[in-house]
């Protein structure tokens, strides 16, 4: 501060505190960064790598989807919805039933506070074993 004294004795002023919310106009370097409220997305996912499904990889997703209970039920459900039918849903699935829906016969699912709408894929082996791409395990830091 001694430094700059002399600059400032040049100038007539006076300091005067305000109190922050009074001070709507305030620097923004005058803000520490690591104080700043941080907005966090629940469902933000990285992109490793993106694709266009083929309609074989649909069919077969299709096809699957009978030999999946959860996806079975969610069918036939959607096929014809009523206050009966979805007491028949598994409770699991009943919790959720209004984030899915069906759009060509693929179940689709919207997480929490998101709009994009995600395919279902049933639970098969045979299918996650030979339709799903494998991605190598790519690090940040190689040596």
């Amino acid at each position: 501060m001694a430094p700059w004294l002399s600059f400032f004795a040049e100038y007539n002023f006076q300091v005067e505190y305000k109190p922050g919310r009074l001070n709507v106009v305030d620097d923004a370097l005058s803000r520490r960064p690591d104080y700043a409220a941080h907005k966090t997305d629940a469902n933000a996912i990285g992109v490793v790598r993106t694709s266009t499904p083929s309609s074989s990889l649909l069919d077969d997703v299709k096809f699957a989807y009978a030999n999946d209970a959860d996806a079975k039920q969610l069918l036939d459900y959607f096929a014809t919805p009523s206050g009966k039918s979805r007491q028949k849903l598994a409770k699991h699935i009943r919790a959720r039933v209004h984030r899915y829906r069906v759009h060509n016969g693929l179940l689709l699912y919207s997480a929490v506070d998101d709009n994009a709408d995600r395919v279902v894929f049933p639970d098969d082996y045979e299918l996650k074993l030979n339709r799903i791409p494998r991605c190598p395990d790519v690090g940040t830091s190689r040596s």
